[in-house]
């Protein structure tokens, strides 16, 4: 099992995410800019959330001026 530092960014279509897998405890959150909807980010987050043993809800929202997905750890 890798360390959460070691695990590599999130990619969704080709942007990279630099998640502190580290500081998202349970029930925290975190946006994502992207025009990926939340059941494309579920399926690109699945072997983060294998790796790590966490378990995530996305919903699209538009924070910041910017649309996008907030990502929250359930589990």
């Amino acid at each position: 099992m890798q360390t959460p530092s070691e695990l590599p960014p999130v990619n969704i279509f080709g942007a990279e995410y630099f998640i502190e897998w580290g500081r998202v405890s349970r029930g925290a959150s975190f946006f994502l800019p992207t025009t990926a909807t939340p059941k494309q980010v579920i399926e690109i987050l699945k072997p983060y959330a294998k790796e790590l043993q966490f378990e995530f809800a996305v919903r699209t929202r538009c924070e910041f001026g910017r649309y996008g997905v907030r990502v929250w750890r359930t589990y």
